[in-house]
């Protein structure tokens, strides 16, 4: 079983640490959905950790022991910006990770490859699925909180920042 740490919230704070057998991760890594297949793979192969993070999930720790991928889920039905995050938690994170993508536009699948593999490689990335609107909120708090990650936004192209 290799571990795959998560805080997800569905409808209200929970928190979901689970295993996920290798023949399930490889089906991920084929069938799961396209832009996360990446990291599935990555975690298949033994490599990386991956943490969800889903608005409204409370307090929450990065994965420990090796290099993660960590995805902050601000693009539901209605985006909170960082405010629908634990903010500590958000910055004892993001001071960890190496490349930060916040992703203010439909799915850039390059951002997530390159997550993965930088965490293949020993690097913990970040990346922040928000919309538009909340865009600059995410900017403002991760050059804050992470001054040593490279930031890649991928905007509409009438986008807010």
């Amino acid at each position: 079983m290799s571990p795959a740490g998560g805080v997800f919230a569905g409808y209200g704070p929970c928190r979901v640490e689970t295993s996920i057998s290798q023949a399930r991760l490889q089906q991920l890594a084929r069938t799961g959905a396209p832009h996360l297949r990446p990291i599935y793979g990555a975690m298949a192969n033994g490599l990386v950790g991956f943490l969800l993070v889903a608005q409204n999930a409370g307090r929450f720790d990065a994965i420990k022991g090796r290099p993660f991928v960590a995805l902050l889920a601000d693009d539901t039905d209605r985006a909170l910006g960082p405010a629908g995050f634990h903010r500590k938690s958000v910055r004892r994170m993001a001071a960890q990770v190496s490349s930060i993508a916040i992703i203010a536009s439909d799915i850039v699948h390059e951002a997530y490859v390159t997550a993965a593999a930088g965490a293949a490689l020993g690097f913990n990335m970040l990346i922040v699925e928000t919309r538009p609107e909340h865009e600059g909120a995410w900017m403002e708090l991760l050059r804050e909180a992470a001054p040593q990650a490279s930031t890649l936004l991928c905007t509409p192209i009438e986008g807010t920042a």
